[in-house]
């Protein structure tokens, strides 16, 4: 049996639970056999939407990831689309590790070439800030991604089902109309629970882009990995680096 790890990687609270309701819908896509554990991080911040946030609760990913591995996990994924500390548990396990961003865009780009993102936030300088260090981290993307905006809701906020689904159905007739985008990425795992609702509403407006989540297309890609005896740990790149850590 496959055994794969998400790390929510925020705070425990009332909020990051109500935020995370979407996870058993992303599920659906795994094999039946897949057993997937969930957990949160002991303490940290409860959303990742500045770089300062997500440093400070990189290290307790990070230890999330060995603890996962040394459980058995054969596959770790990260459940935030900005990839926090993804090439750092790289480095420490030997397993396959995904985040949010690199998974749905390399999915992306077997659908369409013209991409177009949707963020928490409010206009929020911060949130555009993270996004771009995102975006210069993965560059082979960059050209790809013609549009971008904020779902004017806060992480937090995102379960308002209507106001939300409103402003992405808005802004996906615009991406497709306008700037001729083929694929809408949703660029928050916390959206994973409108994925259907969204779909079949631009179904009856007639409009056709394809509506990627990143928390059962970055699940699915990890356990295709697994499957497919595919890797992309770096582990390999460094000499038992948390043996040299001075405690």
């Amino acid at each position: 049996m496959m055994k794969l790890k998400l790390i929510l990687p925020v705070a425990d609270t009332p909020a990051t639970r109500k935020a995370n309701e979407g996870i058993p819908l992303a599920l659906r896509t795994l094999n039946p056999e897949t057993e997937v554990s969930v957990s949160f991080l002991k303490k940290g911040f409860e959303a990742l939407n500045t770089i300062t946030r997500i440093g400070y609760n990189s290290p307790g990913i990070a230890e999330a990831a060995v603890t996962a591995e040394k459980e058995g996990a054969d596959g770790i994924f990260i459940n935030c689309f900005a990839d926090p500390a993804v090439d750092m548990a790289r480095e420490l396990v030997h397993v396959p590790v995904f985040g949010g961003f690199r998974s749905a865009m390399m999915a992306a780009l077997g659908c369409g070439k013209r991409f177009a993102v949707m963020i928490p936030g409010k206009e929020d300088p911060a949130g555009t800030f993270l996004l771009n260090k995102v975006i210069e981290n993965n560059p082979e993307f960059k050209d790809s991604i013609v549009r971008r905006d904020f779902t004017d809701l806060d992480v937090l906020e995102l379960h308002d089902k209507e106001k939300l689904l409103e402003r992405l159905a808005g802004f996906a007739e615009e991406s497709a109309c306008r700037y001729d985008c083929d694929c809408l990425i949703l660029g928050c795992t916390a959206m994973s629970y409108i994925i259907d609702d969204l779909r079949a509403g631009l179904c009856r407006r007639g409009c056709r882009i394809t509506v990627l989540e990143p928390l059962s297309t970055g699940l699915k890609m990890l356990e295709s990995f697994v499957t497919l005896g595919l890797n992309n740990s770096t582990a390999h790149l460094v000499n038992n680096e948390m043996d040299q850590l001075i405690k």
